[in-house]
């Protein structure tokens, strides 16, 4: 993140790049976590949970410990513009019907710059129509939620999306044919979209990796920030952030993009089968 780059598009991505900026430097500065926690008087635990996230970064602890990473005077106030930002509250922040291990989740799509996601399911959480999520969900708080996430989509600087979707998702009712038909149809909106990319991945399609399940991986506008790679399942989500984890999620990404149907074949095969729907 430079002067020149927006601050954060959300409060999360905010406090994460603070988390990952605090170990950047003290890496670079050669510094252990306890050399830091002897300079702010406190725990070496205190700086671990800093730098992970566990803990948001404040601003006293800031001025203290920048000089010492070698962070120069004229720099901190930015860092502290920054950290005021990211302790404002997002609007998932605190909503109830929010489970705490997604609102995280929440948090970071509202403030992404890319997001690259394989579903094997159903349609993505960003392309659900009102009833198709309704329908889905069977909540109304829940459905409400999905569809306010979809404003990344249309703000002034959208967050761009490509899409694998298995042919799958396409034939699976949810709802009725009208709501299926309705789903489908937004779905050739969506995709004409300068910001969204679908494929599907045919039934025709074999030997690939989609099998092991659906995926997301989502990409930041800060320099350098590798991304993450955001799993879930019956028991709750969990990020990716490792290099190695990266590059496996990111080499698997690029082969089932190989594999799919170019979007404009994508696109033809998802308003064929909404004519099908009966």
């Amino acid at each position: 993140m430079t002067d020149t780059d927006p601050l954060v598009l959300s409060p999360t991505v905010g406090r994460r790049w603070l988390a990952q900026e605090i170990r950047r430097l003290r890496e670079a500065a050669g510094l252990k976590q306890a050399d830091v926690a002897r300079r702010l008087r406190c725990n070496p635990t205190k700086i671990t949970h800093l730098e992970s996230m566990r803990t948001p970064v404040n601003g006293p602890d800031l001025e203290v410990m920048l000089p010492f990473l070698g962070v120069p005077a004229e720099r901190i106030d930015w860092y502290l513009k920054v950290c005021d930002l990211s302790r404002e509250k997002g609007w998932w922040d605190g909503d109830r019907s929010i489970p705490s291990w997604f609102s995280l989740y929440v948090g970071l799509e509202a403030g992404a710059s890319e997001i690259h996601c394989w579903d094997a399911g159903y349609v993505t959480g960003l392309f659900q129509t009102t009833a198709y999520a309704t329908a889905m969900l069977a909540d109304d708080d829940a459905a409400g939620i999905r569809l306010r996430r979809q404003e990344a989509l249309r703000r002034d600087d959208p967050v761009r999306v490509h899409a694998i979707l298995d042919e799958a998702v396409l034939h699976r009712r949810i709802g009725d044919a009208r709501l299926m038909r309705e789903q489908l149809d937004h779905l050739g909106t969506l995709a004409a979209m300068p910001n969204i990319t679908i494929q599907v991945m045919s039934f025709s399609a074999a030997d690939h990796r989609g099998h092991l399940g659906s995926f997301r991986w989502l990409g930041f506008p800060q320099e350098g920030d590798p991304g993450a790679v955001y799993l879930e399942n019956q028991l709750g989500g969990w990020f990716l952030e490792k290099p190695e984890e990266l590059a496996v999620f990111g080499a698997d990404f690029a082969d089932l993009g190989a594999r799919a149907l170019a979007p404009e074949d994508s696109a033809a095969l998802i308003a064929r089968r909404a004519e099908e729907v009966r």
